[in-house]
C-alpha cells in the first residue's frame, strides 16, 4: 500500500574486480563490502524498482541484461510486475544500459 522512499526501492547495483575472488569495488573505488556499489539501473519515469536481474549472451545483440520491474501506470502488485531487458553498452570497462 506504500512505496519505499525514493532511492530506497530495488535497483540494480554493480561492482567489479580484477580477480574472480575480489576485492570488488564500485566506480569510485569503494568496496562493495563497505556499502559500495554503482547504479546500473534504477527507477525512472514509470519504471519502478528494477531487480531480479541476470545477463545472457544474444548471438546478434551481445550481452543483454534482463530484470523484472513495476510499471507505475499498470500497478505495483506482485502480479503486475513486468519483464524488461536492455543491451549492455560499455565505457571504461563499466556496463551501462
Amino acid at each position: 500500500s506504500t512505496k519505499p522512499a525514493a532511492g530506497a526501492e530495488y535497483k540494480i547495483m554493480m561492482c567489479r574486480s580484477k580477480s574472480a575472488t575480489g576485492s570488488f569495488v564500485d566506480k569510485n573505488g569503494k568496496a562493495c563490502t563497505a556499502s559500495g556499489g554503482s547504479v546500473l539501473l534504477e527507477s525512472h519515469g514509470n519504471i519502478y524498482g528494477p531487480g531480479g536481474q541476470g545477463v545472457f549472451t544474444d548471438s546478434t545483440k551481445g550481452l543483454v541484461l534482463y530484470y523484472h520491474y513495476a510499471n507505475t501506470n499498470v500497478g505495483l502488485g506482485d502480479g503486475s510486475y513486468l519483464f524488461g531487458w536492455n543491451v549492455l553498452k560499455w565505457s571504461d570497462g563499466w556496463p551501462s544500459v
